[in-house]
């Protein structure tokens, strides 16, 4: 099985090493955040494999962010794609449902536009260009009028009667949340039923990352919830409830019903999986922080940390390939924190404060 393996994940494996010993590493960060300004900056990625995607946008007086974020995005998305090919048929499937990240992703960002969290304009800026077919859909579900047409628009039945169910609370609570959960619902529930479909290694180390993701999505939601105040009845749906969660049900419903923010970050140390972000959060309290500070940095190092590890040895198996676009998004997301620190003149150790090393 092992020299099938190598076989037909041979040039995957070549590959996604090869582009990981391209990423940025933390003396190039250290570098880039000890850019004197904007202009220096700009002149050390004029040395960098961002030049020809930003460098057109980086050069003008007032650069537009959003369409050096757009053009970030789709280089990422245009890697993606490139690299893809190189997906043996046995995996094919898990690697489409994969894919369909970026389409959600668009539906999110015009939901969010439609919320009033970004300026409806700068939306269609953040919109990544996929499949014509898929463009096209998006281009309707932009010209809708509310969010309620919106919901009609969307081809995908499953998807539209999920919206439809959680609009009541959309409304009610007056946050977005209800809808972006239930887009990342039923994402997570087509990638689990594909990732059921996988066998031996492909099976094992795709369940490594994608349950850590999870894990850390049902935590940020049950801890977010609990800063608002919102009642535990309406937290447990929206979590994402799948076999392939790290986190036992009767664990998450400890969680949800812990009195104290303190109770569930101790609860969230001792009995989950994830020891390192109670230690963490347990931390601001005792700095006198606020209590969900840095949460994404602290979880987006943990899947990191998962991502990396999936590299060592014989790496012949479909989770390289989504464990690099990891990597891959969180350089992305690292160099947009560099130029907007710089932009708006913020100091080296406050920009190296938001940079998750890969």
């Amino acid at each position: 099985m092992m020299i099938k393996d190598a076989q037909e994940y041979g040039s995957l494996n070549v590959h996604m090493r090869a582009q990981r010993t391209e990423l940025f590493t933390a003396g190039t960060y250290n570098l880039l955040t000890s850019s004197t300004d904007f202009d220096n900056l700009r002149q050390m990625l004029a040395n960098t494999r961002y030049d020809d995607i930003i460098g057109t946008e980086m050069v003008k007086k007032y650069p537009n962010l959003i369409e050096i974020d757009h053009r970030l995005t789709q280089h990422f998305v245009d890697n993606y794609n490139t690299y893809k090919k190189y997906i043996p048929k046995r995996a094919k499937r898990f690697v489409d449902v994969l894919s369909e990240k970026y389409y959600f992703g668009n539906i999110k960002t015009i939901i969010t536009a439609f919320h009033g969290a970004n300026r409806f304009e700068d939306a269609r800026g953040m919109l990544l260009t996929l499949s014509p077919q898929e463009d096209d859909e998006i281009e309707q579900l932009f010209k809708a009028a509310n969010i309620e047409q919106l919901i009609e628009l969307i081809q995908d039945e499953k998807l539209r009667d999920a919206l439809d169910g959680v609009i009541g609370e959309y409304h009610f609570l007056k946050l977005v949340y209800p809808l972006i959960t239930v887009v990342d619902q039923h994402y997570y529930s087509k990638l689990c039923h594909e990732m059921s479909n996988l066998k031996g290694e492909d099976s094992r180390k795709t369940k490594i990352l994608f349950s850590a993701q999870i894990g850390i999505q049902n935590l940020e939601i049950i801890l977010r919830a609990k800063t608002l105040e919102i009642s535990p009845s309406m937290v447990k749906k929206w979590l994402i409830k799948t076999k392939f969660s790290p986190i036992r049900d009767d664990m998450i419903d400890k969680l949800i019903n812990a009195q104290t923010i303190q109770s569930t970050f101790e609860i969230i140390r001792d009995e989950t999986p994830f020891k390192e972000l109670g230690l963490r959060l347990l931390a601001n309290i005792e700095e006198e922080k606020p209590p969900l500070d840095n949460f994404d940095g602290i979880a987006d190092q943990i899947i990191i940390h998962k991502a990396n590890s999936l590299f060592k040895g014989a790496s012949f198996n479909v989770a390289i390939f989504p464990a690099f676009f990891l990597l891959k998004e969180m350089e992305i997301r690292n160099l947009r924190t560099i130029i907007l620190g710089k932009i708006h003149k913020r100091s080296t150790e406050e920009i190296l404060d938001k940079i998750v090393l890969v």
